[in-house]
Order: structure tokens, then C-alpha cells, then sequence
């Protein structure tokens, strides 16, 4: 044993004593004096949980450094690499990379500072402005992004209140991924097609879209890509810091977003999958089998309980019961129309996004037959998702699947490389063929970039939602005893940030409250969807009593502000006769 590990065994000793008795001796009151603002408030079993968690762990800690110090691990057998021939990169393509990443930092810090939409507004005033501890011990819906809501909160505490500074913890994620995606596209494919995927995310409108959103969706994806790339890497090596690394990954990337659990649920079934199909072949598993995958699962969990170990209790008491009326984002089908018209916003036209699916089944296929572990590994995460979130009748956004987003870069941008040799494999006789294919298929892939790259601007176009244009339109048009009032969760947004003076009404009641009497009203709405399907009686009279005026354009599906004024009573009979 070298004198380094030695000396890490030594302070791993000594730190897992010290959680141990921190765990036994530091009291559950303790705990909540030290992280929650709210003296009444308790955290009831959680903070137990925490400390029999904190106890595991130290303990666990004590024993591998004790057997560190007695001798060296000696390395397991591994299972059949899923890419057998390493490849090693050169330093004109880690070069490459890092021009990327300024390429990619630069377009992602580009007009940051634009409204925050909706979902990014409750982040920032429900969790973000929370004290630290708060963040760490609430869960009461599903919007809490917890390392996110951490990474944001100090981002602010740090550069002050605004778009940019919450979104930043984002931007990070966005360029970190980069990274990710590149060593799981070497790791699965070649350097060329990993800088070539890799290019293509720097240039994605999607990505630089979630980079600048204030949500924990690009820490989900660089979690994702990460913890792959690890859990395939440990396959590989058998070494138990590899899958340490895993447990690390998945954990963090589950402290993130839940919907992790569908990417370290997929690498347990392919992984079970390949043990069970050695069985039935009667191929020996034993000499194959490690302990390493199991632990690491089993670390993970265990990681992740600890991490929500002090929420828990808020969590399933009530934001376990969080609750989709039935409406278009329940359908299926209106997220396959969505995210077929988000592909057509960020690539150029019909023809290049079904082309790319051309190229998905392409590549995918390919990818089977070279290493079905990879293959099944890159599909099945959003598969599994998709069929959860169906089942369980929950809203279906396509930023819900956009944590594969990475996998099905690298899918694409293998299948526009060996879509030539369709073609070139029937002149396999010519000299010249096998040099075309590659610079066909290479021409391919660019082309894809190119048309991502064009689309960028579009992103900078408009606000997320343009909530400021709408009010500053309002604030100009109206006269002084016009009312103003918004509905929905617009309502929400200009009352608890963009214009706390305005009215709001969620119910019919109210609305027709602030209009009794009153000949000039104006009326703010958006997201037409959510107020179709939780507030119908204000819905119909927005389409009965109301004309649109103005509608104030977003990047984000859906979520116009619409600008309404209230109808002369001629103008509403001819309106409800319609």
C-alpha cells in the first residue's frame, strides 16, 4: 500500500469516526434549531432518518479505510466492455473541445437577463429566496430542484437578485455537459463522432434554451450523461472508486430531479438483462460477476435517501399528492405534436427533422449490433419515463424527457455517419468507396449542425414569457380608472412579481366582482391550456365578454401573454351568438 492511500485511508478513518459520533450525539432538536427559520415548525422523522443515515454511512467509511490500511483491493473480474477498443484523443480534439466551451459559454450568457417565465418564478420566490436550510428541509411539491434551488440560491447571495444570477447555476450545467457528452460518445463511438455530437449540443437551441432556464433540467441532463459515461467505465475496470464515482453521480443527479431514477433504473436492467442472457446462452456469469454494481446501486439509494432524508416527511404528506386535471398535457399525442414542432423551431424545416429521425433508427440499429448494452442503455431511460408518467395520468411536458437529450445526439450523429455506406456497400468494389462513405457521412453531420446552428437566433428573439412588454403595454394603453386584472397563473406572476398593484381573480366570482360596473377592463392571461382545464367558468367569460388586443410572443410552447379588453355589451351578445 503506497504512503498517498495510506494517508487517505488515515483521514477517511478519522472523518467517518467523527460523523459517527456527530450521528449519535448531536439531537434531532438540534437539527432543526441549526437549519430551520420557522421555530414551530418540526421535522419530524426526517431528522432520525438523517442521523441513522449519517451513522450507515460513517460506519461504512470506517470499515473500508480499516481494510485499506490491512492491505490493497485486489481488482475483480468485469463483464464484456461495451466498447472493447479504447481509443485514445488527442490533444487537437481536447482542444477542440474547450473552444467549444467558450463557443457554448458565450451563446448561453447571451441576453441571460430576459423575464423569467413562469415555473422559473415560483423556483426564485418559493425556494430561492429561502435560507439555506429551508431549501435543504422543503419539499412540498415536486418544483423543488434541490441542488439547483442550493446552486441558485448562492448564485444570488453571491451577485444579487436577478434573471442572470438565478439562472446561472443553469449556464454551468449547460457547459459542463458538454464534457459528459463527450466522454460517453468516446466511451460508446469514436472521438469523431463525440466532438461532432458534442458540437451539435453547442450549437442546439433546445440546449442553450434549458441553459438559461432556471430549473434543474441541465443539471438532470450533465447528471445523465455522467453517470453513464461512469457506470459503463466501471464495467469496464471493476474499481471500487469508479463506483463510488457512480453512487456520487447518480445521488447528485437524483438531489437534482427525480426523474433520474429512470437513468440509474435503466443501467440496473440492461445490467440484469446481460447477466441473465450469459445464463440462458449457459455461458459462465461467475468468473464475470463483481459485487461493484450492486454496492454502487445499493450507495446510491442510500445516498439519496440521506440527501432527502430531512424533507421526507413534507414530501410524502404532501407533495406526493400533487394532482393532473385532465387536459391536453395528460395526452400523449399532444406531446408527440409538441415536441415535433419543437424540433421544427430548432432545426431548419420538415425535411432536416424527419431526415434526423431517419438518421435516430439508423444509428440506434447500428449501435445494436455493436454493443447492445450501449444500444439499449440510450434508449430505454425516456421510454421507461414516458411509460411511468402515462400510467400514472401525470402531466407530459417534452422537457420531461429532455435528460436524453445527450443520448439521442450521439444516436443521430452515428447514424448520419454511416448513413452513406447504405449506398457505398453496393460499389464495394470501387477503390474510392470506403474514402467516400466517410466524407459523405461526415458531410452529413455538419449539415445537421449547420441547420441547429441557424436556428440559435431564435432563441434570443423573445422572453421565455414576456411578462414586462405586456405590462408595460398595459401601463400605456389604460386610462386612469381603467382596471386591470389578471387571471390564471398570470395572475400568480404579475401579483407576486412583475406588477404587485395590478388585481387578480382566479374564480368567476372574483372576476365579475372587479368588473361590476366597470366599462374598461382589461384582462391578462396565458398558458390558454391551464386555464382551459382548471379555471373554466373565467375561460368562458374571457371568450364571451373579451377581445384580444395584443398577444406578446414567447420561446416557451404556449405561453404567449395575451392582452385582452373587455367588450361593449353589444360587442359580447354578437361574441356569445357566435
Amino acid at each position: 500500500m503506497t504512503n498517498k492511500r495510506k494517508t487517505l485511508a488515515t483521514i477517511g478513518l478519522a472523518a467517518g469516526l467523527l460523523l459517527a459520533v456527530a450521528a449519535l450525539l448531536i439531537s434531532n432538536r438540534a437539527i432543526e434549531l441549526a437549519l430551520l427559520s420557522d421555530a414551530g415548525r418540526s421535522l419530524s422523522w426526517g431528522a432520525t432518518l438523517f442521523r441513522a443515515l449519517l451513522f450507515v454511512h460513517a460506519m461504512a467509511l470506517v470499515v473500508v479505510c480499516v481494510r485499506l490500511m490491512k492491505k490493497s483491493v485486489s481488482k475483480p473480474p468485469s463483464l464484456p466492455s461495451s466498447n472493447p477498443q479504447r481509443t485514445e484523443t488527442n490533444r487537437n480534439v481536447w482542444l477542440a473541445l474547450l473552444i467549444l466551451s467558450v463557443i457554448a459559454l458565450v451563446l448561453r450568457l447571451w441576453r441571460l437577463n430576459t423575464d423569467l417565465w413562469f415555473d422559473e418564478l415560483l423556483t426564485l420566490l418559493n425556494f430561492v429566496r429561502m435560507p439555506i436550510g429551508d431549501i435543504l428541509t422543503r419539499l412540498p411539491d415536486q418544483n423543488n430542484h434541490i441542488l439547483f434551488s442550493i446552486l441558485s440560491h448562492a448564485s444570488v447571495r453571491i451577485f444579487g437578485e436577478s434573471a442572470w444570477a438565478v439562472r446561472l447555476p443553469s449556464v454551468v450545467f449547460g457547459v459542463m455537459s458538454l464534457w459528459a457528452l463527450f466522454l460517453l460518445g468516446r466511451k460508446v463511438l469514436d472521438s469523431r463522432e463525440a466532438l461532432l455530437a458534442t458540437t451539435l449540443m453547442t450549437v442546439s437551441y433546445h440546449h442553450i434554451w434549458f441553459s438559461q432556464n432556471a430549473r434543474g433540467y441541465m443539471g438532470l441532463l450533465f447528471f445523465s450523461l455522467l453517470s453513464t459515461w461512469i457506470w459503463i467505465e466501471a464495467l469496464e475496470r471493476q474499481r471500487w472508486s469508479w463506483w463510488v464515482a457512480y453512487s456520487v453521480a447518480a445521488a447528485a443527479g437524483m438531489w437534482t430531479h427525480l426523474t433520474m431514477v429512470f437513468v440509474v433504473l435503466t443501467h440496473a436492467l440492461v445490467y440484469a438483462g446481460t447477466l441473465l442472457v450469459l445464463l440462458v446462452r449457459k455461458q459462465p456469469v461467475r468468473p464475470r460477476l463483481s459485487w461493484g454494481p450492486f454496492l454502487a446501486m445499493l450507495m446510491g439509494a442510500t445516498f439519496t435517501l440521506q440527501l432527502y432524508a430531512l424533507a421526507l416527511p413534507e414530501f410524502l404528506s404532501v407533495g406526493l399528492h400533487e394532482v393532473s386535471l385532465e387536459s391536453e398535457w395528460t395526452s400523449p399525442w399532444w406531446v408527440v405534436t409538441e415536441t415535433i414542432r419543437n424540433l421544427r423551431i430548432g432545426f431548419s424545416g420538415v425535411v432536416i427533422v424527419f431526415g434526423g429521425a431517419l438518421m435516430v433508427a439508423l444509428g440506434w440499429l447500428s449501435l445494436l449490433r455493436r454493443s447492445a448494452q450501449s444500444a439499449l442503455i440510450l434508449v430505454l431511460s425516456p421510454v421507461i419515463a414516458g411509460g411511468t408518467m402515462v400510467a400514472l395520468g401525470h402531466n407530459l411536458w417534452p422537457r420531461f424527457f429532455f435528460f436524453a437529450m445527450g443520448f439521442a445526439l450521439l444516436i443521430v450523429v452515428h447514424g448520419a455517419m454511416i448513413f452513406p455506406t447504405l449506398i457505398t456497400d453496393r460499389f464495394t468494389s470501387l477503390p474510392l468507396a470506403q474514402s467516400l462513405s466517410a466524407t459523405a457521412g461526415l458531410a452529413t453531420a455538419c449539415l445537421m449542425i449547420v441547420a441547429s446552428a441557424v436556428t440559435v437566433p431564435r432563441n434570443y428573439a423573445h422572453p421565455k414569457q414576456d411578462y414586462s412588454g405586456a405590462r408595460d403595454y398595459v401601463e400605456r394603453q389604460r386610462g386612469p380608472n381603467d382596471v386591470v386584472v389578471a387571471v390564471g397563473l398570470a395572475g400568480v406572476a404579475y401579483r407576486s412579481y412583475f406588477a404587485p398593484t395590478w388585481s387578480v381573480a382566479q374564480t368567476e366570482a372574483e372576476l365579475d366582482a372587479l368588473r361590476q360596473g366597470r366599462k374598461n377592463v382589461w384582462l391578462i392571461y396565458t398558458l390558454p391550456v391551464e386555464v382551459k382545464a382548471y379555471r373554466q367558468d373565467v375561460w368562458q367569460i374571457i371568450q364571451s365578454d373579451f377581445a384580444i388586443v395584443k398577444v406578446f410572443p414567447g420561446t416557451l410552447g404556449g405561453g404567449e401573454i395575451v392582452v385582452c379588453r373587455q367588450l361593449p355589451l353589444a360587442g359580447r351578445q354578437v361574441a356569445m351568438t357566435r
